[in-house]
């Protein structure tokens, strides 16, 4: 049994590292105006998109 709660702890991990990932390359993809609208300047975009998917 605990093997398999190992395992389901490390793919729940893993997905939200993926989702982690897809979060901050949609926000690099939006333009200056969306992110104004949402609070995030350019360089905070920048900055966010470019971490290390465990961050």
């Amino acid at each position: 049994m605990l093997s398999i709660e190992l395992f389901h702890r490390i793919w729940k991990a893993l997905r939200r590292a993926q989702q982690r990932y897809q979060s901050r390359r949609q926000l690099l993809g939006l333009d200056d105006r969306s992110l104004k609208d949402i609070g995030v300047s350019r360089a905070d975009a920048y900055r966010e998109g470019h971490k290390r998917f465990w961050e």
